[in-house]
């Protein structure tokens, strides 16, 4: 279950980051680039992507003309509906713009705007001095320009009206006109000229939530900044369904696409139940139970404490089936997806989610990794999984083949602000999704490779690299990715032997002070494979061996060194090969012992070295049982007069 590094590495991917220009205005949609088995780009397609629209908005300038405001702020009004046009030249805007007072008058209509004449009329218009008639003159436009094709309105366009003004009208609203302006959904937006100053960029983006669109009150954002490829899962259908979080107000969906290139079509999939700003799509994993596809979702904003929903599929069409709620607001339950199929036997046996940001105060942590066992539709919460550190837990999940050759699917988990990033390497358990009992193994970034930086931002461990027949696993990280492969896992079982089978009592004397070779020692191992590599890897093992005699005693009966009473243990080095192998030892006894009664008890622990020897990859199998034990017993030799 432990990696190795074997350089850097690119493979299939998504980037939703990808911007396009319309009309002033910048789209964020996504591309995906499909890869042939030998790396290369063999096509890429754009799901939700968001053709630039061109729907006309007719926008009308109202500007105040009245007594009260002085020449030099009127042409502030003149200069910023100049600028404003010309920013917006290339939009999909037509303008026009009247000047009130008293008198109600025409400056230039969207005739004028259209070829060429509005700034021009605009600089020669005079000032007016007079009243502030505000609602009649917001009725003038209505009848004269918005509802006028003559002044070169569109009435399928967007309506709009900016007014800009220095007080309160003078005149009443005696034909309603407000109302009529909300019948007709006409926005309306209101500047005082004191205000002009740093204004343009306010108002631009107010302009932009109706440029476009036909609604009311803002613009409903459909797939204008669907960052598209946020998430992506290949299917058996060859199909590929890609997330997309920005869709429908950041409500988020989900895109099923089929056939490549320009022929590639899209179906969007969409839970009706999630609100906006929710980011369906966040991530995504597919599987199977029962014969029936399982498409998971995560929303990580949704309700504030993220939302996991289920699509299963019926006559090519998904339907949402459950959800799944987080328990903390602001944990981001959802932010990471995966499934794990414990057995290996084709059905999905776990859900696992992800969430980076779940906040625990003692002992301290950041992230947590929920684990739900399923059967169909029923989902049953297993114990949660967390570490003792911040550094965004559960930030990205993988399910990977089985490492260490015990027939069960093993899970990574990222932590990519952990120091400069970590990945732990968790065993599987068929009953709780991820074995309790054995500690994870824990791959910092600065033991792979210096420099890293978010090392386990993503991941992915389904494949074999170089045909060895080991899982090999790909770690994303700040600009760049790499690939770690498995070692050949070895099981060890050890052995202790001595000779003679006894010792004879005939060999003490008292006094006696000289030591003899009571006995020979030999420690004995069996190695096996628990995975199943192939090719030309090295599995020898480096295993340092620790030997302790006469353990149950404080004054050691047995010792290695014949010279040195003191020594009861013994420290080694071996290398181990697959099969058989015997390391012998012998142990010296005094001639005077006070107790020839019990037998001595040794014992023999080891563990792999940290140090591994030439090629040597392989490692040792947790399972493995590392401590033995084995009595020798003193002869009771019967005497005769």
């Amino acid at each position: 279950m432990i990696y190795r590094h074997t350089g850097l590495f690119s493979s299939q991917s998504c980037s939703p980051y990808v911007p396009h220009e319309c009309d002033g205005n910048s789209y964020l949609n996504g591309v995906c680039y499909q890869f042939n088995s030998s790396l290369q780009a063999s096509s890429n397609f754009t799901a939700a992507y968001q053709e630039c629209t061109k729907t006309e908005v007719n926008l009308v300038f109202l500007f105040d003309g009245s007594s009260s405001m002085k020449a030099h702020e009127f042409q502030m009004n003149k200069d910023f509906i100049k600028d404003v046009m010309k920013t917006l030249s290339n939009s999909s805007i037509k303008f026009a713009a009247v000047q009130f007072s008293s008198d109600i008058r025409t400056v230039f209509d969207f005739n004028d705007y259209q070829n060429g004449f509005a700034e021009e009329k605009l600089k020669n218009e005079a000032h007016m001095k007079s009243l502030t008639n505000t609602y009649r003159a917001i009725n003038y436009i209505l009848n004269n320009l918005l509802n006028n094709v003559l002044s070169g309105a569109n009435p399928n366009a967007v309506k709009a009206l900016v007014i800009i003004t220095d007080g309160e009208p003078s005149d009443n609203d005696n034909e309603n006109v407000l109302k009529t302006c909300d019948e007709q959904n006409i926005l309306r937006y209101v500047i005082g000229y004191s205000g002009l100053q740093g204004l343009l960029d306010n108002l631009q983006k107010k302009i932009y939530n109706i440029e476009g669109s036909k609604e009311a009150h803002g613009r409903y954002r459909q797939k204008e900044l669907s960052q598209s490829g946020f998430s992506v899962v290949s299917s058996q259908e060859d199909s590929v369904i890609v997330g997309s979080v920005g869709s429908n107000d950041w409500r988020g969906a989900l895109y099923e696409v089929t056939g490549s290139g320009s022929e590639f079509r899209e179906t969007e999939i969409t839970d009706p139940a999630v609100s906006r700003d929710s980011y369906m799509g966040y991530s995504t994993v597919l599987g199977t139970r029962g014969g029936v596809p399982h498409l998971f979702s995560g929303a990580p904003r949704a309700e504030h404490t993220g939302l996991v929903t289920l699509f299963t599929k019926n006559k090519n069409t998904w339907t949402v089936t459950r959800n799944i709620k987080g328990e903390q607001i602001g944990s981001y339950f959802g932010a990471s997806l995966s499934l794990l199929d414990v057995d290996s036997d084709g059905d999905s046996d776990f859900l696992l989610v992800g969430a980076p940001l779940f906040y625990q105060s003692q002992p301290r942590t950041e992230g947590r990794l929920y684990v739900y066992a399923f059967s169909e539709q029923n989902f049953q919460k297993m114990p949660n999984v967390s570490e003792t550190t911040t550094g965004r837990f559960a930030a990205s999940l993988a399910s990977l083949k089985d490492l260490n050759g015990d027939s069960l699917s093993d899970v990574a988990v990222g932590a990519p602000l952990e120091d400069e990033g970590v990945v732990y390497i968790y065993l599987g358990d068929r009953t709780l999704g991820i074995n309790p009992k054995h500690a994870p193994q824990r791959i910092p970034a600065r033991s792979v490779l210096s420099g890293l930086q978010q090392f386990g931002v993503s991941l992915s461990g389904q494949m074999d690299m170089n045909d060895d027949n080991l899982t090999d696993i790909v770690i994303g990280a700040q600009g760049g990715i790499v690939l770690l492969k498995a070692r050949p896992v070895m099981s060890v079982s050890a052995q202790l032997s001595f000779s003679p089978k006894e010792i004879s009592l005939n060999y003490f004397e008292c006094p006696g002070d000289s030591a003899f070779n009571a006995f020979n020692l030999s420690s004995c191992f069996t190695v096996t494979e628990r995975t199943s590599s192939t090719g030309s890897l090295e599995k020898k093992l480096n295993v340092s061996l620790n030997l302790n005699v006469d353990v149950v005693r404080g004054m050691s009966r047995g010792f290695f060194d014949q010279k040195d009473l003191s020594s009861r243990t013994l420290q080694q080095s071996v290398l181990l090969d697959p099969g058989f192998s015997c390391f012998n030892f012998s142990i010296f006894m005094l001639r005077y012992i006070a107790d020839t009664v019990s037998p001595l008890k040794i014992q023999i622990n080891f563990s792999q070295s940290e140090m591994l020897s030439g090629n040597s990859l392989a490692v040792l199998d947790i399972h493995s049982r590392t401590e033995e034990y084995v009595e020798v017993s003193l002869l009771k030799t019967k005497f005769t007069h």
